[in-house]
């Protein structure tokens, strides 16, 4: 028999050996925690052999009970103990049978319409920002590269020089997955001002006292994810978006997927771009789309575009 605590920690040890992103670990183990924390004390069981489906049923019954979790919350709690269970069934500290996950299915979901920036808004977001100094032209390219690639925030503070080529980025995703996001005319022009003032902002300092990654603060170091939160949260405001936008580097995502579908792509395609693995996941955003949105997207891509059909006269219709 072995301790759910100990189990959990090697757990996460095998994670962090996988390459997992700290975020990534330290929400798993937040989850893991706080469930074998009731099923110790609330349920009276310490090993993880004795975990049966009641247990983890009678652990879902406590957060709807708790009522502070919507369904989607509860479910991604979920999927940390599927893969948690099935860890322990890899490694045989439990059999395939005895795996209490097996026969437990997600709680179905409110679907929610997703409310994103429009274009006017985009416009004046990154418009706020004068092109005067280093900090001004670094943080314009950001709210460039967000909302035209939709990369994720933690992607972008990533990024390394050697990332960028001349048409295309190389991005580091989730599960240490890669793909290549493309660098549009307008992203070209603002990297380009912005590797100049780069440039000569540190011209005097030694190489190892830059580090390796594109995006730098005024010290020449990699940006944070919460600088860069606070840098669209502040144009945000200056623009005036509307207060159901909760102008986070992932609503720039949304934008991205949505306007992406507007102008006609297929969801594989983004779903490539997005670096998702599911498309299942790519297709939340047709939610957001107006019901004309849609009508336009079928309009523009009808079958038929494009083939030649003879048509009659006007006075062979009336025969």
């Amino acid at each position: 028999m072995t301790k759910i605590h100990e189990l959990i920690e090697d757990f996460k040890l095998n994670q962090e050996i996988l390459g997992r992103e700290k975020k990534y670990v330290d929400l798993c183990m937040f989850r893991l925690f706080r469930w074998e924390k009731f099923t110790v004390n609330q349920l009276g069981v310490t090993e993880a052999e004795e975990v049966n489906q009641l247990h983890i049923k009678r652990f879902i019954q406590d957060r709807q009970r708790a009522g502070r979790e919507v369904n989607r919350t509860i479910n991604n709690n979920i999927a940390t103990l599927k893969v948690f269970f099935q860890y322990l069934v890899n490694e045989e500290f439990i059999d395939e049978q005895s795996n209490p996950m097996r026969r437990i299915k997600n709680l179905k979901e409110e679907k929610t319409v997703i409310v994103t920036f429009n274009d006017d808004e985009v416009s004046r977001i990154i418009n706020d920002l004068k092109e005067e100094t280093y900090s001004n032209v670094r943080d314009k390219l950001i709210l460039i590269m967000l909302f035209d690639t939709g990369i994720r925030v933690s992607e972008l503070c990533n990024i390394k020089n050697d990332d960028i080529a001349r048409r295309h980025i190389l991005i580091h995703g989730k599960g240490s997955k890669q793909r290549l996001v493309y660098i549009s005319t307008i992203m070209r022009k603002y990297m380009r001002k912005y590797e100049a003032l780069r440039k000569e902002r540190f011209k005097r300092r030694l190489q190892d006292e830059i580090e390796d990654y594109y995006f730098l603060d005024q010290s020449a170091v990699r940006l944070s994810r919460s600088r860069i939160n606070k840098i669209l949260k502040e144009h945000c405001s200056n623009a005036g978006v509307r207060n159901e936008v909760r102008c986070s580097p992932h609503d720039c995502r949304h934008y991205f997927a949505q306007k992406q579908l507007k102008n006609g792509i297929d969801i594989y395609s983004l779903s490539r771009l997005m670096g998702h693995f599911d498309t299942q996941i790519t297709s939340k955003y047709l939610r957001g789309l107006e019901q004309e949105d849609i009508l336009q997207i079928g309009r523009l891509h009808s079958p038929l575009n494009g083939v030649k059909i003879k048509q009659g006269s006007i006075q062979s219709l009336k025969q």
